[in-house]
């Protein structure tokens, strides 16, 4: 899979620029108990590539993957160089399904983690953003195959440019103070952070990836 370069550079300046649309559903039981699901859309990458002169041996090749499958985080836990032992335990509860059809423009990360109460919301929020990036580059690799150095190429500067972020593409969440405990669930704009809004260079990055034509969407569903 060397060939598709150029393609896996694409996907993965898609992931790590944080440019995919996203769903947080939570379906929390009348005891508190409950299912946090994330999941990641990046298909519209596939039509993008085409769009770009995509259509030769490359996606071709990329065509020929075709990957429905579900892993246990707790086997990942190696690429999960950011947590410490405790966020490690936290992500050993979940799984992620990996959904890839390049020819029907599918490719889907869907994390889900299981809670015992409302509490238990944000330390797994707080190590999502922390590990997600590691783990779906780490899938990346593995689904495209590794030694693609323009990979790094069009991905080279992204960190440094980015300061400490630590986390996978731009943090919106940074932006608002979310309260998750029995019988109150909330998010709010923090007006403060707002303030300094334009000097995000992450937020930045998503704004031009929009005008390639690669908006995101972000939506949250309850299930109470």
């Amino acid at each position: 899979m060397k060939k598709i370069s150029w393609i896996a550079g694409l996907l993965m300046l898609a992931v790590f620029s944080g440019c995919f649309d996203t769903v947080d559903e939570y379906t929390i039981a009348e005891n508190g108990s409950g299912t946090f699901v994330n999941s990641l859309d990046m298909g519209k990458v596939f039509g993008l590539a085409k769009t770009m002169g995509g259509g030769g041996d490359e996606m071709k090749d990329l065509e020929k993957l075709n990957i429905d499958t579900l892993i246990n985080l707790k086997d990942l836990k190696d690429s999960m160089t950011k947590l410490n032992d405790a966020e490690k335990k936290i992500a050993a509860t979940g799984t992620l399904k990996v959904l890839m059809n390049a020819k029907d423009e599918k490719f889907n990360f869907t994390f889900t983690f299981p809670f015992s109460n409302t509490s238990e919301i944000a330390p797994i929020q707080s190590m999502m953003k922390k590990a997600k990036g590691d783990v779906v580059g780490d899938m990346m690799t593995k689904l495209l195959g590794e030694g693609n150095g323009k990979n790094e190429d069009m991905l080279g500067g992204m960190e440094e440019s980015d300061g400490q972020q630590d986390e996978m593409g731009a943090n919106l969440d940074l932006y608002y103070t979310s309260v998750y405990e029995k019988g109150k669930f909330s998010r709010k704009l923090n007006k403060e952070k707002y303030a300094n809004v334009s000097d995000d260079k992450a937020l930045k990055s998503l704004r031009e990836m929009a005008q390639m034509g690669m908006s995101i969407n972000m939506k949250t569903i309850i299930n109470l």
